[in-house]
């Protein structure tokens, strides 16, 4: 997932700035730039919304401890 982040923003950053200088670049450009910015934000909100486990916690029997301080 971190890489079509990576490139998804790359292609979306070069393609603005390449789409801002050359104005015949600009029809194809700013749409597929649009579509790689929409890309990576799915991407990172798929990685956010992954769903882990928490370990078990282990049960540990110290009542003999807690007696001393009672």
């Amino acid at each position: 997932m971190s890489w079509v982040k990576i490139i998804s923003f790359y292609t979306g950053a070069i393609l603005f700035a390449w789409s801002y200088f050359d104005t015949e670049v600009r029809a194809v450009g700013i749409p597929v730039a649009i579509f790689a910015i929409l890309l990576m934000l799915v991407s990172h909100i798929m990685d956010n919304l992954k769903v882990r486990q928490a370990p078990e916690v282990e049960v540990v029997d110290n009542s003999e401890h807690l007696k001393k301080y009672r």
